[in-house]
């Protein structure tokens, strides 16, 4: 089997170096767990995007980062002035267009999700006001006026930056960028990004092509988080190419915790449904994993049908099932870990299910073969 990954990951600031180490973690737990061999390369640049190898029993898989994190670090934003801004504008954007109701109907967990950094937002900013004013006036009954002043704006700030790091450490304000991001799609994908998206497509392309007649190769598009939504675009920029079925079957999809509603719901967001329908017309090899513990993602919501498009496919919309890969115990400590829950679709299982991200990798059956429906 001659296997090409590609890579897209979420809204991250991350570089290629963060995903490769997972990788690499997660797949020396996985061969020792498993009774896996398999050799791993380091990180080759001298392509347009970096990529690495990877060795395994009837198995040669290069596996590309399409990067985008570039783009990431121009709008990523750090400060609590930033995390109150992302707050206007998924109040702006979800909640004063009654768009939150639909999110609410589809998939109970993102509504949620959506608003747990909102109120985190606005609860510290008004407990830390409170606790300064409270602190003021109890205090200039023993201090003089001034200092009864200062005390209560020391108390305000240290709270404010105590409930900020906090927040940080809750992974709320990673949340509230995504949702901003995704909420102005339609400006943030102009200019730069969309030169990407087309460098992108134009590299699948590329390896689609030089590997026509080659029986024993697939190429593997994987998109994680908000990196679905990039891979729409780059799929709508593929299938308008004209590919002959010969070269088009050799491309398999997988999506793993998708948030493409974020976009396609918006009233604005007319060219992205109409790609979503375009892509549709096409019967790919297109599974969707998701799970209701990933607080970032729609689980097992059809994107197609719910964004109001008239699809002629749809992709195979499957539950990760978290809860059967691992003890337990340590199923509930990821549960707790909101962060580790969205990324877990990358990490190596403790017990093998139906969702295994190494097997679809590294096994000499094509993809298609090994996931079970």
């Amino acid at each position: 089997m001659d296997r090409e990954v590609f890579y897209i990951a979420g809204y991250d600031p991350k570089s290629y170096r963060f995903y490769y180490d997972l990788f690499k973690k997660n797949l020396k737990d996985y061969s020792k767990r498993f009774n896996i061999k398999s050799n791993i390369s380091k990180v080759n640049k001298d392509n347009v995007f970096p990529f690495f190898e990877i060795i395994c029993q009837n198995t040669k898989v290069r596996y590309h980062f399409l990067a985008w994190n570039d783009i990431v670090k121009k709008n990523w934003s750090e400060s609590y002035w930033d995390a109150l801004k992302d707050c206007y504008s998924f109040f702006r954007i979800y909640t004063i267009t009654g768009l939150f109701i639909k999110f609410g109907k589809e998939s109970i967990y993102q509504l949620i999700t959506g608003y747990y950094p909102f109120f985190y937002v606005l609860f510290s900013l008004f407990f830390s006001l409170f606790a300064g004013f409270a602190a003021f006036f109890l205090a200039q009954n023993y201090i003089h006026f001034s200092f009864s002043i200062i005390l209560g704006i020391l108390l305000s700030f240290l709270i404010f930056r105590f409930l900020f790091k906090l927040g940080k450490k809750l992974a709320v304000f990673w949340i509230a960028r995504i949702c901003a991001f995704c909420a102005s799609w339609h400006y943030k994908k102009q200019g730069l990004m969309e030169e990407r998206i087309k460098i992108f497509s134009d590299t699948i392309l590329q390896n689609l092509k030089e590997n026509e007649n080659n029986e024993n190769y697939e190429l593997i598009l994987i998109a994680h988080s908000v990196g679905t939504i990039v891979c729409i675009e780059v799929l709508d920029f593929i299938l308008k190419q004209n590919l002959e079925q010969k070269i088009l079957s050799k491309l398999k999809i997988i999506t793993l915790g998708e948030c493409i509603p974020l976009v396609s719901y918006q009233k604005n967001s007319n060219d992205f449904r109409e790609k979503l329908e375009f892509v549709s017309k096409f019967n790919l090899k297109w599974y969707d994993y998701t799970s209701v513990i990933d607080g970032a993602c729609f689980p097992q919501v059809d994107f197609f049908r719910t964004s109001g498009v008239n699809a002629k496919f749809t992709p195979h919309f499957l539950s990760a099932k978290f809860h059967t890969l691992y003890e337990k115990d340590e199923y509930k400590k990821i549960k707790r870990d909101k962060n580790k829950a969205h990324f877990l679709y990358l990490y190596s299982p403790n017990i093998k299910g139906g969702y295994d991200f190494f097997s679809f990798i590294l096994s000499s059956k094509f993809l298609e073969e090994k996931v079970k429906i």
